[in-house]
């Protein structure tokens, strides 16, 4: 049995707790207001502005899935669906927040964003079962539930790579394409739960050393690899983003407001077993873990350095910073899914959608590495630009 369907039927266990989270966090509203046709596209990648964006892809793990998005639902079948159509960077429902619709808002005919909902579709390391897309609402989210990263590659690209040359509508050669990678925390989780010594009270002793086999170390190369295959695989036109990953302990923190996800964690911390741990023991491993998140996050920058050394005209990675800082004190217990405590609820997706977006809009240097859940949603003129530098 995955793990996704075992926490869901254990979460049906805890669906009648108290002090479950109440999704009284702010909705996020775009309220631009229009802007005039281009008067030709963008000539390169370091001109491009929110308007040439054409297409929009997405490689990633659950949260990019949008797995759980909608809290608990009272049924098993209900608790293991994949929310795609309001997932942060890619959901393209009518009445989703999210980087995908903003965009829409310039380019009405804008093609990849997914759509709707389904059950869960899992990769996890080798465990990549075959025939789980579904590509009339996938579309081009190929992010997929329990992620690593060598999966972007081996499984999520080939899927994605096939759905754009076989459109008709994507113009391979000429058409912008926004590609976003959010991805990592699966790796780390892993590469630290390894390290520990199980009993039946599943203690673990954090390790004392790294490099891990799924270190940030050793992951920076197959992150490498995969910008790589990725630009030559698509030649042309990508605006490559790699988002910071979450910070699983602020998570840990966050919950700590509510006795439901206290509750759930304490049965069952599934998703990052060794974030989770109460005592000095959990204290240790939690900033160890936050440890490997800050290196992890630091590869990404020296990744995208790499390729900005390069000055290809077509094609750019940039980091985009709005997680490495967030902490736990910033937001209510509202931002995370009352499914699981987490992953991020509809709020919280709204959120880190609002926080990219702004972010796509600034500058690197004044790029903010954390969400402000008061920020106002930034909106383009004619000369703002989707910066590279």
């Amino acid at each position: 049995m995955t793990k996704a369907w075992t926490l869901a039927i254990l979460l049906q266990l805890l669906s009648t707790a108290s002090c479950r989270p109440t999704d009284n966090c702010p909705v996020v509203t775009f309220s631009c207001p229009p802007l005039p046709p281009l008067t030709e596209p963008a000539k390169d990648v370091y001109s491009l502005r929110p308007q040439d964006i054409k297409v929009v892809m997405a490689l990633g793990d659950s949260v990019t899935a949008g797995f759980g998005l909608m809290g608990s639902q009272g049924s098993l079948v209900g608790d293991v669906q994949e929310y795609r159509g309001q997932a942060w960077s890619m959901g393209s429902d009518a009445n989703a927040s999210t980087v995908a619709t903003f965009l829409r808002f310039y380019t009405p005919a804008i093609i990849g964003g997914s759509l709707g909902n389904h059950i869960v579709e899992l990769c996890y390391d080798i465990l990549c079962p075959p025939f789980q897309y579904e590509p009339q609402k996938d579309v081009f989210n190929s992010a997929q539930s329990g992620a690593m990263i060598p999966n972007l590659v081996t499984h999520e690209f080939d899927y994605l790579y096939a759905q754009l040359t076989s459109n008709p509508e994507v113009d391979m050669a000429n058409d912008w394409k926004l590609l976003t990678v959010f991805v990592g925390i699966n790796d780390l989780c892993l590469g630290l739960a390894i390290f520990c010594k199980y009993t039946m009270k599943l203690f673990c002793t954090p390790p004392t050393s790294l490099p891990y086999p799924l270190s940030p170390t050793s992951q920076s190369s197959p992150f490498l690899t995969s910008s790589g295959f990725i630009s030559h695989k698509l030649m042309t036109t990508v605006y490559l983003l790699i988002t910071h990953s979450l910070s699983t302990p602020q998570s840990y923190y966050l919950s700590l407001q509510s006795p439901h996800c206290s509750e759930i964690h304490r049965i069952f911390p599934i998703e990052c077993d060794c974030a989770y741990r109460s005592g000095t023991e959990g204290d240790k491993l939690r900033s160890e873990l936050q440890s490997l998140i800050t290196q992890y996050n630091e590869k990404m920058v020296e990744i995208a350095s790499y390729y900005s050394q390069k000055h290809y005209s077509d094609f750019a990675v940039v980091v985009q910073p709005f997680l490495s800082n967030a902490q736990a004190a910033n937001f209510t217990i509202d931002f995370l899914s009352t499914l699981d405590c987490f992953h991020p609820s509809l709020c919280g997706h709204q959120h880190m959608a609002q926080s990219l977006w702004n972010n796509m809009l600034t500058p690197i240097p004044n790029k903010k590495d954390y969400i402000d859940l008061t920020d106002p949603v930034l909106c383009p003129t004619n000369a703002t630009l989707l910066y590279t530098y």
